[in-house]
């Protein structure tokens, strides 16, 4: 979700959190639009560890709003509005605060045995950071296993990543005109396809999805092939 920034910069939005609230709204439209299309899991990558190398202040503007909006959807959860929605959320939660990590909790916890759609918020990660917590655990198994902790399997690690309770991704779009994948998954998305958009966060509309996964379709095949290859 990359160009909330450069979204404010460009349309002179006052306020440290302007363009991430304008990131907001597309987040709202693109779950939406996802839901409709029939995608079952999307996996969004809201807060990056290198994030919190910003100023304080931005990254307070930041967390407030991501609470705010967690505890938004908490109610909705409450109410019953969110009965086809399970929201989960995947990284090192012990970074956040307090506070934010027990909405976070909470709203999983809500959401939990709800079926149909499944929305993956991505926090406080880096595939470098999961990749090394990962294989920690995964030694600290095989220890209490009474096995060698010298003797790990690809499978022990994956097992162990923020990311196992979901699918690997098929495709991966980037916003804001940047080819990387920005420490994004790394692991996972080794077999996916790769789809940069020009447009910032705050711009993605209902045409730039349909035309990654009309992407995505003409390259099904292709991939399907290198997947059973590797």
């Amino acid at each position: 979700m990359d160009g909330n920034r450069r979204f404010a910069k460009k349309h002179n939005l006052q306020g440290l959190d302007a363009g991430h609230r304008a990131g907001f709204v597309s987040v709202t439209y693109v779950l939406q639009y996802c839901q409709e299309i029939g995608v079952p899991y999307v996996t969004l990558y809201a807060f990056g560890i290198d994030n919190f190398k910003r100023e304080p202040e931005e990254v307070k503007c930041m967390m407030d709003l991501m609470l705010e909006k967690i505890e938004l959807t908490i109610d909705q959860a409450i109410s019953g509005n969110l009965k086809d929605l399970k929201v989960i959320f995947a990284g090192d939660l012990n970074l956040l605060n307090e506070r934010l990590k027990v909405a976070a909790q909470s709203l999983m916890e809500l959401t939990e045995q709800n079926r149909g759609f499944v929305a993956v918020v991505i926090v406080a990660y880096s595939t470098s950071h999961e990749i090394v917590q990962a294989i920690r655990e995964s030694c600290v198994r095989k220890c209490v296993d009474g096995d060698s902790p010298l003797v790990l399997e690809m499978s022990d690690v994956e097992e162990c990543m923020y990311t196992s309770i979901v699918p690997d991704p098929d495709l991966v779009i980037r916003s804001g005109g940047i080819d990387r994948l920005s420490n994004f998954m790394t692991w996972q998305s080794s077999r996916s396809l790769l789809h940069t958009t020009a447009a910032l966060w705050p711009e993605l509309g209902l045409w730039h999805l349909v035309w990654a996964i009309l992407k995505f379709q003409r390259m099904h095949d292709y991939l399907q092939k290198k997947q059973k290859l590797d």
